[in-house]
């Protein structure tokens, strides 16, 4: 290897910048880089003020043409990447957390660069794992309360809400039925750890936390709710699986008035163009437009609730949260419009496809992340 390119890989993430990931110790670094922003965040300047000083900043950030070409990925820019979670944060909060992250390198180049990666690795790298791994296997097995996946199957009248197919078993007798399947709006595994292990969970967590605006009790109650029906939707397969994939998200709807529509939304298509190939059992086009209500007292639904379900008819059945969904779609839009979605796909399928194994029953260190890349940079290479 060069001096050059090691130099270039000590403040990049493997072609997700130059084929390795940033060393721990550069990105501890960034971490109290992130503690002065948020503390920024909370402060009195307003947020043009903010936003301007990041806008410039951001132009000085080297073309990718300037960095070392990688051998073996696309590149994720880290202008983009930085530009686009400044422009689709879920709300003003998490815009001004990202103008003042990037306000806080203060024109050094490296820097943002760090902080790119840090938000790469600890923000977009989990969530874009399978819904069981999150920061890589999951070793605890799921203790998604059975009474979750049956308390958003009633709410949502045992419905999957775009497909309208019923659930099997749970239907009027004319009714077309497939086996439906509950979502997690927000993958469980990302908010299951071991506090005293997992530091790249705290991490990512505290990237949340101040990318959305929550406090500390607000962050926690997300936490502890995640298998609750907040965090659930009852869909069709095909659904199920783009929305883990990060394909589509939803988007508020506007009234007339220019103000939200409660618990509506639209589908929103990332990367590929893959809903107008879903349709209803009539084959009609799968719905765009939604709302989210309990129709577990519907009198009509009442008539099919399985006899194993209407033990908790009386339990509560909340509707999805807003904020949660928000920061689907904010991790979503950013995955896709800055080019990693396709860089993180690339990278693990060529991983599995060298037969390699992550190298930790679920990866949560940055050793364990640096171990895994360097592998497979290694194995490629090496062909």
């Amino acid at each position: 290897m060069t001096d050059a390119h090691r130099n270039s890989s000590e403040s990049s993430y493997g072609d997700i910048f130059s084929g390795s990931l940033t060393p721990a110790s550069t990105l501890q670094n960034v971490g109290s880089q992130l503690t002065m922003a948020a503390n920024t965040a909370k402060g009195p300047k307003p947020t043009q003020d903010l936003v301007d000083k990041a806008e410039k900043i951001l132009a000085l950030v080297p073309h990718p043409s300037d960095l070392l070409q990688s051998q073996t990925y696309n590149r994720v820019d880290p202008y983009t990447l930085l530009k686009v979670m400044l422009e689709n944060a879920p709300n003003e909060h998490g815009q001004r957390y990202v103008a003042s992250a990037i306000g806080e390198c203060d024109g050094d180049t490296i820097a943002l660069v760090d902080l790119s990666n840090a938000w790469l690795r600890y923000l977009l790298l989990p969530s874009s794992f399978p819904p069981e791994t999150a920061h890589g296997r999951n070793p605890h097995p799921s203790k998604r309360k059975p009474s979750m996946t049956q308390l958003v199957r009633m709410r949502e009248g045992y419905q999957c809400p775009f497909t309208e197919y019923y659930h099997q078993g749970c239907a009027p007798s004319d009714a077309n039925t497939l086996f439906l399947e509950v979502a997690q709006i927000v993958k469980r595994a990302i908010g299951v750890f071991d506090v005293t292990k997992d530091e790249g969970s705290l991490i990512t967590w505290d990237i949340i936390r101040n990318y959305v605006g929550w406090n500390a009790q607000r962050t926690q109650e997300v936490l502890e709710k995640l298998d609750t029906p907040l965090n659930g939707m009852l869909l069709e397969g095909n659904f199920h699986h783009e929305w883990d994939s990060f394909a589509w998200t939803l988007k508020p709807m506007l009234g007339a008035d220019g103000e939200l529509v409660p618990d509506t939304y639209e589908v929103e298509e990332m990367g590929h163009n893959w809903l107008p190939c879903i349709f209803k059992g009539n084959a009609t086009p799968a719905n765009r437009q939604i709302t989210f209500r309990d129709r577990g007292t519907d009198p009509t639904v009442q008539d099919y609730i399985p006899k194993s379900d209407k033990k908790l008819i009386t339990k509560p059945r909340p509707l999805p949260d807003p904020e949660l969904i928000s920061l689907h779609r904010s991790i979503c839009r950013v995955l896709h419009l800055s080019g990693a979605a396709k860089v993180i796909d690339s990278i693990f399928r060529d991983f599995e496809g060298n037969g390699q194994k992550v190298p930790s029953a679920k990866i949560r260190t940055t050793d364990e992340l640096d171990l895994m890349f360097s592998t497979l940079a290694f194995s490629t290479l090496s062909v």
